[in-house]
This record gives structure tokens, C-alpha cells and sequence, in this order.
């Protein structure tokens, strides 16, 4: 009788386990991803996309409204656009905030199930102007002009930065300290003016360069500014570098 009654108790116990597994492995209810968010940071006085880095660039901080979550970073591109096929339709805020433009905030944004398609206009701390990269002998050679966002803005440095790779920039570069004209730096930090030109130049009989400019292949290059605010200025945090369009240039090495 006993044997019977632990051999029940055992069927029972197996049964209530199987019903409790089946609830676990139950697929959930909730909707995937219904959304698509893209766009583009925009200078709001040329028009032009404001180009960042694709490391450690500009970002987009998403909050939904209502839901206590922590929050959704989205990078934006190197070219200054943005885009997430991966998101979730509802009422968001967005904080533009460690960017290369002025900061800001905006309240609610509606993403709405399918494609949303949004673009903004920004401040970005330098505008830089006039980009020529060209090759000539045995250098490379970068001449632009600079144009303050707001005239409280400074000039940190400018750099010319180098790359096998189209993402060159501040984080994809080979630049090194002492790389002869890649970079120049003001301290303290200078007034900008539109009308001034700038040139950094690359030697490429240097061995360290002449060594990586070695193969007959494309090379990336662009200019960089980094800014710098007043004293007294807007407190704005984080600035990140401003940038014009890369350049290509190859080299038919013989």
C-alpha cells in the first residue's frame, strides 16, 4: 500500500513538473521589433551633413516615455546619418548630448510601427571649409579654412589624419606624436577666423611614413578640429571632433 501510494505521489509530483516546464518554455507574447528610426544631424546653417567619428562620434540617447528602462544609445554614422531597422514603436525623448554641435534636448518623439524618417538641426561647434588634400612629390598636403559655430568657440588643435580604411579619423588613424605636420595644436585655445588658412602637411620621405604609404593602394585622409568654449562660455560637456568629407588618393607606386 505504502509502494502505491509514493509510486501516485511520484506520477503527480512528474506531472505538476511537466505542466511548470511547459509554462517556462512558453514562447512570450510580446511583439519583436515593429520599427525603423532614420535620419540625419544637419548644420542649420548650410544645410550640410555634420560629419563625426564612427568610434567614439556623436549619439543619440533614447528614453521611453512612461517606462522606467534605462536608455537606448544609437551612434551616428561617420557621414552624420543615423538608422535602426531594430526598434520599437512608442512615445520617446532624445538627448543629443557628447556630440560636435551644441547639445539639446527633445522632449517626445513618436515612432510609429514602420519607417520614421526624421532630421535635425544642429550647431556644430567648427564648421571646417574648403578641404583640399592633394599629393604633391613627396607630400601629402592639406589646405581649409575654419568657421566657429558661435563666436564663444575656440580652436583646440587641427589634425590631418590618414587611414588605409574610408572610417578614418580620430579613432581609425596613423597618427603618432611627432608625425611631422600631421597635427597642430594652440594653447591656449585660439580665436577662429573664417578668413584664415590652414595647412598640415605629411612628409612621405619620413621612414615611418614612407614605410606605410609603402603600397600602391588607396588612402584615406581628412581633416579634424577639435573645439574648445571660452571661459564663461556655454557649459556644453563633451565635444567631440568636427570633420569635413573624406578624401582618396592613390598611390601608383612604381
Amino acid at each position: 500500500m505504502i509502494k502505491l501510494q509514493l509510486k501516485n505521489l511520484l506520477i503527480i509530483l512528474l506531472a505538476a513538473f511537466a505542466l511548470t516546464a511547459c509554462d517556462l518554455f512558453k514562447i512570450d507574447n510580446y511583439e519583436g521589433p515593429n520599427a525603423s528610426f532614420n535620419g540625419s544631424i544637419r548644420d542649420i546653417k548650410t544645410g550640410e551633413l555634420v560629419e563625426t567619428d564612427i568610434q567614439n562620434g556623436s549619439r543619440l540617447q533614447f528614453q521611453e516615455l512612461g517606462y522606467p528602462t534605462g536608455l537606448l544609445t544609437r551612434v551616428v554614422k561617420q557621414n552624420g546619418e543615423f538608422r535602426d531597422d531594430m526598434f520599437f514603436a512608442g512615445n520617446y525623448s532624445i538627448d543629443f548630448n557628447a556630440c560636435n554641435f551644441y547639445p539639446f534636448f527633445v522632449e517626445e518623439v513618436v515612432i510609429k510601427k514602420g519607417n520614421n524618417t526624421m532630421d535635425f538641426e544642429v550647431t556644430p561647434y567648427i564648421r571646417v571649409r574648403n578641404v583640399n588634400i592633394v599629393k604633391e612629390g613627396n607630400a601629402i598636403k592639406a589646405t581649409f579654412n575654419l568657421e566657429a559655430g558661435r563666436d564663444e568657440v575656440r580652436l583646440s588643435n587641427v589634425c590631418l589624419y590618414a587611414h588605409t580604411d574610408i572610417y578614418v579619423g580620430d579613432q581609425v588613424t596613423t597618427y603618432t606624436p611627432g608625425g611631422g605636420g600631421f597635427k597642430q595644436d594652440f594653447s591656449p585655445a585660439k580665436v577662429i577666423a573664417a578668413s584664415e588658412t590652414y595647412t598640415l602637411t605629411i612628409d612621405l620621405t619620413d621612414e615611418v611614413n614612407k614605410n606605410y604609404f609603402r603600397y600602391a593602394r588607396n588612402y584615406y585622409f581628412r581633416v579634424g578640429a577639435m573645439a574648445a568654449i571660452a571661459e564663461g562660455g556655454t557649459s556644453v560637456g563633451t565635444i567631440r571632433r568636427n570633420y569635413a568629407p573624406y578624401t582618396v588618393i592613390n598611390f601608383n607606386i612604381q
